[in-house]
């Protein structure tokens, strides 16, 4: 817990010292990209993003994700973008991220009485805390004034929560992330 501490307090600073330097992204350039991934919503799931650009190689993001593997993993989280080749919004990028995330398994093993007539349903459990992500991505802006985007990445996010007396049998702290996003980008 306490490397996450020392990951959050960097984490924190970088981001203070860059956000002031805002007014000197280029303003003939989408400054923000609000994106979704489109193929989630169709299985009841959910992955979407908001960022907006700070300088011509650094952004700022604003996910929300939930889904299901084994566990239905909900999460939040703020990101640090950055765009090493000085395009802001569009080409490659790598992004670190702090969040806040929630672990839910619905089929938590127990011991059901065997008794006539008495049904036992699986019950549910939860955990949630912080986390922290790392990823990469290809964000193209298309069309003649740049405003549809479409990104496809992937990376990795570890969650800092503690099995709650071995309730979850599938618990994963440690899970890969994919993201297929279309959006609007725009000033």
């Amino acid at each position: 817990m306490r490397t996450f501490k020392n990951v959050a307090l960097a984490f924190g600073l970088l981001l203070t010292a860059t956000l002031p330097q805002v007014a000197e992204a280029q303003t003939t350039k989408p400054n923000r990209v609000v994106s979704i991934n489109p193929f989630l919503p169709l299985a009841g799931y959910f992955q979407g993003e908001f960022e907006q650009r700070v300088k011509d190689n650094l952004a700022v993001a604003f996910s929300v994700s939930s889904i299901e593997l084994d566990d239905r993993y909900t999460n939040a989280d703020v990101k640090l973008r950055l765009y090493p080749q000085e395009r802001g919004l569009q080409g490659f990028a790598v992004a670190a991220g702090l969040g806040y995330g929630r672990i839910r398994n619905d089929n938590v093993d127990f011991t059901c009485p065997t008794i006539p007539g008495v049904v036992c349903e699986p019950s549910r459990a939860s955990v949630s805390g912080a986390t922290f992500s790392v990823e990469m991505h290809y964000q193209w802006l298309l069309g003649k004034s740049s405003n549809t985007a479409l990104t496809m990445g992937g990376g990795a996010k570890r969650y800092y929560v503690d099995e709650q007396n071995g309730q979850f049998d599938t618990f994963q702290r440690f899970v890969p992330t994919l993201r297929l996003t279309v959006g609007y980008a725009f000033k």
